[in-house]
């Protein structure tokens, strides 16, 4: 089971309410969405589009919780971002919690490197460029 609920997941990504991730975070998603307001644009799609059956587990680092899921992302955001053929992702997310609901911190959004063990059966890896 998910630490962070879904609802209030995509409640703060409708209101803009996203961070994402450092250096290596960019560093890895820079070849395929290569502007900083795209990355957060996509960021908050990929987020939008989670579901309870693409939860991995939750990882506990440096005492923060953090909730994996492995998301196969649709064809209209791939064509929104110019990315067809990337089409799984594995997504790392936190969340700093307040009366508001909260701000999510996407720390992790980029290829898997093996097929995604998810709550709702495993997804193989689909990235190849298409375009």
């Amino acid at each position: 089971m998910a630490r962070f609920e879904l609802a209030v997941v995509h409640a703060a990504a409708r209101s803009g309410r996203v961070r994402v991730g450092g250096a290596r975070f960019k560093a890895r998603l820079l070849p395929y969405v290569p502007e900083y307001l795209k990355m957060l644009a996509f960021a908050e799609s990929v987020l939008l589009e989670l579901r309870e059956h693409d939860f991995m587990k939750t990882h506990v680092y440096e005492g923060v919780e953090y909730d994996a899921y492995g998301v196969a992302i649709s064809r209209d955001l791939q064509q929104r971002f110019g990315i067809e053929g990337l089409e799984t992702w594995y997504l790392k997310l936190t969340m700093d919690e307040d009366e508001d609901g909260g701000e999510v911190l996407v720390a992790s959004l980029h290829e898997p490197e093996e097929a995604l063990r998810r709550s709702g059966g495993t997804l193989p890896v689909r990235f190849r460029r298409t375009t």
